[in-house]
């Protein structure tokens, strides 16, 4: 299925809304793998994202970045509603990396901190 522009704007919207529903903030939660350990977790604003030109999600992460709760390798991360609950997942990789969570100081291995602040490269791009 190739969806239009204007689909895919519609349809991220969507997820926008369903992420931010919920008692607290929507989320990025770090894990050393998918079902994995949970290394960290980055509170985002309300509205957690906003629409990029050809109708992609731009996750907004909080002005105060929230700390490392354990030390070890994030290499998966969800997208989680206000609530916790999980709506979406990927990979995490460093500032160059290809995916959609990208994370900020960590060459070369990725490796974060207990302690130490979860520092997006770019905002996530999603859909």
């Amino acid at each position: 299925m190739i969806l239009s522009q204007a689909h895919r704007a519609a349809r991220n919207q969507a997820s926008i809304d369903l992420a931010d529903e919920g008692a607290g903030n929507a989320a990025i939660r770090l894990y050393t793998a998918e079902g994995g350990t949970l290394l960290a977790v980055r509170q985002l604003v309300k509205p957690c994202g906003t629409l990029t030109g050809d109708g992609r999600i731009s996750l907004l992460p909080g002005a105060t970045p929230d700390l490392v709760v354990a030390t070890g390798i994030p290499t998966w991360g969800e997208w989680c509603d206000g609530d916790g609950v999980p709506i979406w997942g990927a990979a995490v990789t460093g500032a160059d990396g290809a995916g959609p969570f990208k994370l900020a100081g960590t060459a070369p291995n990725l490796t974060i901190y207990e302690g130490g602040i979860v520092a997006l490269a770019t905002p996530a791009l999603l859909g």
